[in-house]
């Protein structure tokens, strides 16, 4: 029996472009792109310089939408994701825009955080970069994102993130920092360069003890920076050396606007980004000891049809993807000093509780990965201090990047870490009235299971290890062995179970028995 083939749509409202692709497939190692478009707009241009996006762009764009919206009936495609970023995200009028849009089209936008934008991008580099066989190596690889108002750094080291950062630096978004007469100027070279590094100086002091075999590179300026290299622009990955890319970069300096057009045969809005980008690229190539530069030509919406079709089908390569933002939530716990040990007593024993419990209760995948995060980061604020050490917990996840997770959904980990060990969730606390009701339940929900499982380990010497969760009825007991004195356990776990009951309207018991 042939398998059966699904159809799906990426759309991508850019600062510089609207782009779809359209994909035929089946299994994640069987996807067919059968017609892909972009087309020029300048909604970046305008929202760095005055805020906003004027009418005449927005209209311009529902145009382009328009004629998108008509290649899907052509092609019966019916499942599709319209995502918006920078340009969108940073605008004043951000909510008529998305209004006008749906209003004019029949498009539903979704606008993507910051963080989000880099993990599209980051999901697609990382399919091509295992396809190739390139993350085997013993050496990290830095990934490296580049958009027109972004720039994402992100340390993999097989088969774990060890490092991410993001920064509003796009290439765009710096050109616009000068005025056309600053550009000009004879000391403007000098003067970006001490622009670009004094914004990712600290990402130097992190990156500069490693040794990175590849910086692998994306963006919508790698194409035409390709070109200046006279390589073959449609390769999926095009290898180059820190020798050629060093004496493009000798070139660049010499040259003003119009001899660049000439010499690169660029278009002159090509040609004003060409000095913002090479130099971007020569400061990230100071940030660490790497070894080649490996371009790729990912686009966002390829990150947008792998993470569909991953999910669609139930690849366990999602898996690993999701492994890899556990795997940095304990990046983060080492960088504040965590008990790993604790950590991962009280996200086993939150999962132990998760599974029984999330079937009836509408818990799902992406709330287990939450929980999982929560639990391994919820003690970091006593990094700052031991008092109200929950507080800080959710200060610090607030404030990190978190690769896998949207603002939104960053935001109910925090409240989870917050709620951990005491406290009811209430909107009298700021942080929780912020969130949607949807979001209030689930993290009461999972507030709850974290509780219970760090009161299993109070100690925090995992002297009663959980052997059984059974649920009957309206009554759920954790069978716990231990060879030691589990009164403390024991105590705590009864003084914290009234919030749970109150939650999910079960009574829990801590059962003991002998190993």
């Amino acid at each position: 029996m042939a398998k059966q083939i699904h159809t799906f749509a990426a759309i991508h409202v850019g600062s510089e472009q609207v782009s779809i692709q359209i994909a035929e497939f089946n299994s994640l190692q069987d996807i067919r792109i059968i017609e892909r478009a972009s087309l020029p707009v300048s909604l970046g241009e305008e929202t760095f310089k005055t805020g906003r996006i004027s009418f005449s762009a927005v209209s311009q764009t529902c145009e382009l939408l328009k004629g998108y919206r008509r290649m899907l009936s052509e092609y019966g495609v019916r499942d599709y994701r319209l995502v918006a970023t920078t340009a969108v995200r940073e605008a004043e009028n951000q909510q008529y825009i998305i209004d006008q849009i749906r209003v004019k089209t029949g498009f539903q936008v979704e606008v993507a955080d910051m963080t989000q934008e880099i993990f599209f991008k980051y999901i697609a580099l990382f399919r091509i970069i295992d396809m190739n066989g390139l993350n085997n190596s013993h050496e990290p690889l830095l990934f490296v994102d580049i958009s027109s108002g972004g720039l994402g750094f992100t340390l993999y080291k097989e088969p774990n993130i060890e490092y991410q950062q993001n920064i509003h630096i796009g290439t765009l978004r710096i050109k616009e920092s000068f005025d056309k007469q600053q550009r000009e100027s004879a000391h403007f070279h000098k003067v970006l360069s001490e622009y670009i590094y004094s914004t990712i100086e600290p990402v130097e002091q992190k990156l500069r003890p490693h040794k990175i075999r590849y910086l692998v590179l994306s963006g919508s300026e790698t194409r035409f920076v390709l070109k200046m290299l006279g390589r073959d622009q449609a390769e999926t990955l095009s290898f180059v050396s820190l020798d050629d890319f060093n004496a493009l970069y000798e070139k660049v300096q010499e040259l003003n606007l119009p001899q660049l057009m000439q010499t690169f045969d660029l278009t002159e809005q090509k040609a004003e980004m060409v000095l913002p980008t090479i130099v971007l690229y020569k400061q990230i190539l100071n940030v660490g000891k790497i070894e080649e530069i490996v371009f790729s030509n990912a686009h966002f919406n390829d990150g947008i049809i792998l993470r569909h079709v991953a999910e669609k089908t139930g690849d366990s390569w999602w898996d690993a993807v999701e492994d890899q933002t556990v795997s940095l939530a304990h990046s983060l716990g080492k960088k504040y000093q965590y008990d790993s040990n604790h950590a991962i007593s009280v996200e086993k024993t939150s999962l132990q509780i998760f599974e029984k419990l999330s079937k009836a209760y509408g818990l799902g995948k992406q709330e287990r990965l939450q929980l999982k995060v929560a639990a391994i980061l919820h003690d970091i604020g006593k990094y700052v201090s031991l008092r109200r050490h929950y507080f800080y917990s959710y200060r610090l996840i607030v404030s990190s990047d978190i690769l896998g997770f949207s603002e939104a959904e960053k935001l109910v980990i925090a409240n989870i870490a917050h709620y951990h060990s005491k406290g009811t969730p209430s909107n009298v606390d700021a942080h929780f009235a912020a969130l949607t009701p949807e979001q209030k339940v689930t993290t009461a929900k999972l507030s709850a299971i974290i509780r219970l499982a760090d009161a299993v380990d109070r100690s925090h010497r995992q002297k009663a290890v959980v052997k059984e969760i059974s649920l009957k009825g309206d009554e759920m007991t954790l069978k716990v062995e231990s060879v030691d004195d589990i009164s403390l356990e024991e105590w705590t776990f009864a003084d914290k179970v009234e919030f749970f009951e109150n939650v999910f309207g079960i009574r829990a018991i801590l059962e003991r028995r002998s190993p």
